[in-house]
């Protein structure tokens, strides 16, 4: 005993530590390192602290960092602490959001524990914001780079529904008001359900919510309502959940004062010009005649606003009675209950919806990205929200023909207007889509009409002699050292549409300008209007038609005078490629090559007056000194640079005759003479030099005194 009492301490460790270990384990909680280059971000609301390597949950497979918050419009303090390893202290920038409203400038703070970068912000409407994130821009040793942080918002939400003691009647509609803590995070969406011999809906009317209930029979009654939220909660496990407790209901249903006939439909559509009625089944009963006309009103009283007519025509096995409604008022249920009355005295009550027909009024089309835009016009394999606004939009079913309804907007549906998210099928076949409640055609429709967009110009090739090339790959300046035989544009019209990726039909123009070795325009031509629709691998070929499309080559020749093979070096074929922009709203692409008739070498014939030339002799050990002025005429070789447009390199050959001394009139002279040879050159490069001073070098024959040489010297070069 005495041993187990001197080791106690260290088993109350052990199990202390045991039990912080499995408290531990429980915690979904992710812990860790913050996101590079931040070591830790916090938010600070009133006396409470998130942090992303503590509240760090996931959430729809993504790590979030989750905070609590108890007003849509919250005010935070972020800090963004930089992680301690980092050479320098990054620069970070927070990126504005319509999400939330940065009130203070992002300022850096120095603290004992390290710095950090500090905001406040304001978020806006917490409860209606999906996908809520912060994203910060980072540079840190030059290296710039974006952070997104998923944020989690999460609230404690709590509700009741008080029914009191009052007495519910039956087919009459009665309302509960719902208490709660967050009526902004309750989806209250105004649908009606039905569980058992009840009917119920919730919704927010005025700032409130409310449960309505109609019993169909008599005696007491549970109902089990399970309210779902917009923002999660978090569990005792830090699970994520959308539903609150279910709250059980309980009241007692009485029989009406009035017997009560149920119609065995809830809705009646008021079609205009309609004087047969709608054919009807009303619950039986011993009071209620047959092959009589009832007046039905709004209202239990005299006078009241004829809504319609009940005629019965015959009692039926079932216990109903058949009967023709002549609808003449609209009415909803909500609105209280409707009289059956034998002229002024009600017999019976009864509820039921009269919407009238359905009428489309306008029609308003929302694409991504985009703004609402009055159009009834739809392209193939787009997705788009489509509102229609009109009469009687609230009970209306629209489809639409040949298109695939993704989301019907239940919650913003009213009596005037309903959206649609709509996918339009990329081989839709139909140009018109007719827009139909239930089975019956609205009279409006849709239009489909095809994209018309350009596309970057990589379906267009050229062929100037070196095989087909995409024109968007090709260079500005194609430099070509053989004669331009033709130039032909042709098409890939495969490559216009590809899978979902539509552009349609494209509209070019062509224009070619000739010019000569000097940029002189020689000649100037012009294809105004080319239709290229796309080929027969584009899953809409078949509706393009190939009325006015180009279906063959281009060739540059058949609308030139001057054909491109008669063209001289250095000269140049200057095409401009592009979309007509007048059929695109302004836009389009556009591509001008240039195809320089390239040459590698030029002959020319040139007269040179050499002076100072230092000569050589063969078979002579000393130089002869410097000659005097000189005459040259050489004909030589230039090179032309090969990277480069009509660009001589420095130095040229050629051959020719050498008259030594010719111009030294220096009677003592005796050593004239004339010598064939071979010279290399060096001289300034420039554009059309009629007179340089080049460098020679190079040998020849004298042919007075049979004799080779070398020689090496200046000279004054005339050109021509």
């Amino acid at each position: 005993m005495k041993k187990i009492l001197r080791h106690s301490p260290i088993l109350v460790l052990l199990l202390a530590a045991f039990l912080f270990s499995g408290l531990s384990a429980k915690s979904q909680r992710a812990t860790g390192r913050g996101i590079a280059p931040l070591a830790e971000i916090e938010m600070r609301i009133d006396t409470l602290s998130f942090n992303y390597s503590r509240d760090r949950v996931t959430f729809r497979g993504e790590r979030h960092l989750a905070f609590r918050y108890d007003k849509d419009e919250t005010v935070v303090e972020l800090r963004m602490t930089p992680a301690d390893r980092l050479p320098e202290r990054p620069q970070l920038e927070l990126l504005p959001s319509p999400d939330f409203d940065v009130l203070d400038t992002l300022t850096y703070i120095d603290s004992d524990n390290g710095g950090y970068f500090r905001t406040r912000l304001r978020f806006k409407s917490l409860s209606d914001t999906d996908f809520l994130s912060l994203t910060i821009d980072t540079r840190t040793a030059g290296e710039a780079r974006t952070i997104s942080v998923p944020l989690l918002p999460y609230t404690r939400t709590r509700a009741e529904i008080p029914t009191g003691n009052d007495d519910l009647y039956i087919g009459e509609e009665k309302r509960f008001e719902i208490t709660t803590t967050h009526l902004n995070n309750l989806v209250l969406d105004g649908m009606w359900k039905t569980e058992g011999d009840l009917e119920y809906r919730l919704f927010e009317k005025g700032g409130t919510g409310y449960l309505a209930v109609i019993p169909g029979s008599a005696g007491a009654h549970e109902l089990e309502v399970t309210l779902e939220t917009k923002r999660p909660m978090l569990t005792a496990t830090l699970e994520t959940t959308f539903e609150l407790d279910p709250i059980t209901v309980s009241f007692l249903a009485r029989g009406s004062r009035l017997i009560f006939l149920k119609m065995d439909q809830k809705e009646i559509i008021r079609e205009k010009d309609d004087v047969n009625g709608v054919e009807v089944q009303i619950d039986s009963h011993r009071s209620l005649s047959i092959n009589n006309t009832y007046r039905i009103e709004d209202r239990e009283e005299r006078g009241g606003h004829l809504v319609a007519e009940l005629y019965t025509q015959r009692r039926l096995s079932n216990d109903r009675v058949l009967c023709i409604l002549r609808p003449y008022a609209n009415h909803r249920i909500t609105d209280g209950y409707l009289f059956i009355k034998d002229g002024d005295k009600p017999e019976f009550i009864t509820n039921i919806n009269i919407a009238p027909d359905a009428e489309i009024q306008s029609i308003a089309i929302l694409r991504e990205g985009g703004e609402w835009v009055s159009t009834r016009t739809v392209k193939p394999g787009e997705t788009l929200d489509l509102r229609l606004e009109g009469i009687g939009m609230l009970q209306a079913r629209f489809h639409f023909e040949g298109l695939e309804i993704l989301e019907r907007d239940s919650i913003t549906r009213t009596e005037r207007s309903v959206h649609f998210r709509l996918r339009v099928p990329v081989d839709v076949k139909q140009r018109t889509i007719e827009i139909y409640n239930r089975d019956k055609k609205m009279g409006i429709a849709l239009a489909v009409a095809e994209y018309q967009r350009p596309r970057p110009l990589d379906f267009v090739t050229v062929n100037y002699g070196e095989g087909q090339k995409t024109l968007s790959e090709l260079d500005n300046t194609i430099l070509y050292n053989h004669a331009v035989n033709d130039v032909i544009i042709d098409f890939d019209r495969d490559k216009i549409d590809r899978g979902d990726e539509l552009y349609g039909r494209q509209w070019l123009e062509v224009e070619v300008r000739l010019k000569g070795p000097k940029n002189e325009l020689l000649e100037m031509q012009q294809i105004p209007l080319i239709a290229v629709c796309p080929g027969s691998a584009s899953p809409r070929s078949e509706f393009y038609g190939q009325k006015n499309c180009a279906m063959q080559a281009i060739s540059i020749n058949s609308i030139l005078s001057q054909k491109t093979h008669s063209l001289d070096s250095w000269s140049k074929i200057e095409i401009l490629i592009r979309h007509k922009t007048e059929r695109y709203e302004g836009e389009g692409y556009s591509k001008r090559i240039d195809i320089v008739r390239q040459r590698f070498t030029t002959f020319d014939v040139e007269l040179s007056l050499p002076a100072g030339l230092v000569i050589q002799r063969f078979g002579e050990a000393n130089f002869e000194g410097l000659a005097g002025i000189s005459l040259a005429m050489l004909a030589q070789l230039s090179f032309y640079d090969r990277e480069a447009v009509q660009k001589q390199k420095p130095y040229k050959l050629g051959g020719g005759f050498l008259f030594i001394n010719a111009f030294n009139l220096n009677p003592e002279v005796t050593d004239r003479d004339l010598g064939i040879v071979v010279l290399g050159s060096v001289y300034p490069t420039g554009a059309d030099r009629k007179l340089s001073f080049p460098l020679y070098g190079g040998g020849g024959y004298f042919l007075n005194d049979a004799q080779f040489f070398l020689l090496l010297g200046l000279g004054i070069r005339l050109s021509f």
